[in-house]
């Protein structure tokens, strides 16, 4: 009969010794008593924490055997699951005890589970801002929050147990009353709601202050199981005024994002939105794709870095300006060689820690400011005499050929009416015009002989005799030597691409570059300095891989320096040298990498400064032989070349240019 028992029984003896378990108390913790060898055994093979142990059978010897308590532990079974079981003792006359187990861990779980859910409900019903009463069955007052009786005036003590209908107008109450009985589901007292409908219920009322009445939005929320009648309600009350300004500014939001999204819609470019760690947050495609570049949904919670190395390099550069400066910062990106596409970037504080990064693909405009250079250049340099008319027969512009005819020069030309009787005799116009879409562009006249027309020569034989060394020869050379330059720094690339074999390559590309920079681009014996510079920058900036030179150096001075060609080409390798030194190794560091000044020295001549950049220096691979390259190149030069500082010559150089009546 004990082990049907549905809870475990233990008889014990006087001194705990166990007469007998039921099945049930060894199927409660998988553990027997009398295996276990005592009631207190058992209770420490129950207890593997050592402090919990001992508190328990501490517990059990005070509370359980000596005064017959009722008590609640939590023990370990053999699967090593937590169960909550209660002990209830009662004493036998011979001295004896019987002792009942029932498992009710379940039962304190939901006592724990409703104890916590009225403390949430305490928490949020004192302190939500928006006034609250809850109402019993009977319409009174159970409880108020502190918002309530702030709006209302009137105390606790005054509003518990009073009637709910008493605050509001009685016409009110009763359309409210009626109305919230409709929403249940009926009229009648035997009427039950109906769970399918939305049981809640807003309406502006006046609300019964200390002081008079108040306009206020309230909402009934009943409180009870969907389908039962309510047991309590809930009665929420808020300014009206305050839920249409809330609408305003959610009005005035869904405005300011949709401004925000047709924006991006209109705006032709790719915009990311970066983290400080280089995380892509977000990013807007442009409208229509890109060749050079397919950014997709991949690219979200990547590195820039990673997606596209070129610009996560310009962003690291670059982040500290931006977050900490708040600064815009402006940067092209150049594909090389066949790559051949350029890009606009522009980087920005976007607030919360982030860079709002705004690419422009100006791809296209660079290949049509490329065609129109040829073309324009074909046009001024062509040998047949031509011009460019517009809409209104106006001259637009005039070859050199065109104005040796017109006995004019280019600009003079410019905005005169073209008449064909006007040209000289023996001259001829044709026309050909230019259409875009069927709509009219202007047009091309060329100066042409008239048929059956030639014109008196007068040969020269002085001037067949120097034809060779002419102008036009002196010109072709240089260029011939342009070229043969960049065909034998073109043969580099055939080498093999190891780390030895680059450095000598990127050395000797930017020799070679230097010294087809320092030859004259005109009829002249001299090279201007500043262009000269500059162009050195450019080449071994994109040798380098980096940003346009005159964003990585800076020149400055007076622009108006010169030096003759046989200066030009020591000074150009002298100038590269040092320019290689600092540029080619890649030293991360913020603003520019190098700094030139160029100034007239008291002595003739001019001074150049080489100093590099925020947290850069002049790197030598090989001190002895670079220094002595530099040394070698100042002598051909015949001028000085010393380090600002002897004992750290990797901050600063100055190099002074003799001026060209040296002796």
């Amino acid at each position: 009969m004990l082990d049907t028992l549905p809870y475990g029984f233990v008889l014990l003896g006087t001194k705990q010794e166990v007469r007998h378990e039921n099945a049930l108390c060894r199927q409660l913790t998988g553990h027997g008593i009398v295996e276990s060898g005592g009631i207190e055994s058992w209770l420490t093979a129950l207890c593997p924490e050592t402090e919990h142990r001992e508190k328990v059978i501490q517990s059990w010897r005070e509370d359980i055997w000596r005064n017959q308590l009722t008590r609640t532990f939590t023990l370990r079974t053999a699967a090593q699951k937590p169960r909550e079981i209660e002990f209830r003792s009662s004493l036998l006359p011979d001295g004896g005890m019987t002792l009942t187990l029932e498992d009710v861990t379940e039962t304190r779980r939901a006592e724990e589970t409703q104890r916590n859910g009225r403390w949430k409900f305490r928490a949020l019903f004192s302190h939500t801002r928006t006034a609250t009463v809850l109402v019993d069955r009977s319409d009174r007052i159970i409880d108020a929050n502190p918002a309530f009786i702030q709006l209302s005036g009137i105390g606790m003590k005054d509003l518990r147990l009073s009637p709910f209908p008493d605050l509001l107008h009685p016409a009110e109450a009763s359309a409210l009353a009626a109305a919230e009985q409709g929403l249940l589901g009926g009229n009648g007292a035997d009427s039950r709601p109906r769970p399918s409908e939305e049981r809640t219920l807003s309406r502006e009322i006046w609300l019964r202050t200390r002081t008079g009445e108040r306009r206020t939005l309230l909402t009934w929320c009943p409180v009870g199981e969907p389908g039962s009648p309510p047991l309590m309600s809930l009665y929420l009350f808020e300014n009206p005024e305050e839920e249409d300004v809330r609408e305003r500014l959610r009005s005035r939001l869904r405005a300011v994002a949709k401004k925000a999204q047709a924006l991006l819609n209109a705006v032709p470019d790719l915009i990311l939105l970066i983290e400080r760690d280089g995380t892509i947050s977000d990013f807007a495609p442009p409208p229509s794709p890109w060749k050079e570049l397919q950014p997709d949904d991949t690219w979200r919670k990547r590195l820039l870095s990673e997606v596209w190395p070129v610009l996560g390099n310009v962003f690291s550069q670059c982040l500290g300006q931006i977050l900490d400066r708040t600064r815009t910062i402006q940067a092209e990106i150049r594909g090389p060689g066949s790559g051949n596409y350029e890009f606009s970037v522009t980087l920005s504080s976007g607030g919360d820690d982030q860079v709002l990064a705004v690419v422009r693909n100006l791809t296209e405009l660079r290949s049509l400011r490329e065609r129109s250079f040829w073309q324009n250049a074909a046009f001024a340099h062509a040998p047949l005499p031509m011009l460019k008319l517009d809409t209104r027969g106006k001259i637009d512009a005039a070859n050199e050929a065109a104005a040796a005819v017109l006995e004019a020069d280019t600009d003079s030309t410019h905005g005169s009416s073209f008449a064909e009787a006007d040209l000289p005799g023996g001259m001829v116009a044709e026309f050909l015009a230019l259409e875009d879409e069927g709509t009219s562009r202007g047009s091309i006249v060329f100066l042409k002989d008239a048929p059956g027309f030639s014109k008196p020569s007068v040969i020269h034989r002085s001037a067949v005799a120097s034809s060779c060394d002419g102008p036009p020869a002196q010109e072709r050379r240089q260029h011939s030597l342009r070229n043969q330059l960049q065909l034998v720094t073109s043969l580099f690339s055939l080498e093999p691409q190891s780390t030895a074999a680059r450095e000598a390559f990127v050395k000797w590309q930017v020799r070679l570059r230097s010294m087809a920079l320092a030859c004259p681009y005109d009829l002249s014996n001299t090279v201007w300095v500043f262009p000269l510079l500059r162009g050195i920058a450019d080449e071994i900036c994109s040798l380098a891989g980096r940003g346009p030179g005159r964003r990585e150096v800076i020149v400055t001075g007076d622009e108006n320096l010169t030096v003759d060609a046989q200066t030009a080409t020591p000074l150009s390798l002298l100038a590269g040298e040092l320019m290689r030194l600092v540029l080619v190794t890649r030293q991360p560091g913020p603003g520019p990498e190098l700094y030139v000044n160029a100034l007239p020295h008291s002595a003739g001549g001019f001074s150049l400064s080489i100093r590099p950049g925020a947290q850069r220096t002049f790197i030598f691979t090989d001190r002895d032989s670079e220094i002595e390259t530099l040394e070698i190149l100042t002598e051909q030069i015949q001028g000085r070349l010393e380090p600002v500082d002897p004992a750290n010559p990797s901050r600063e150089w100055i190099l002074v240019v003799p001026g060209p009546n040296r002796s």
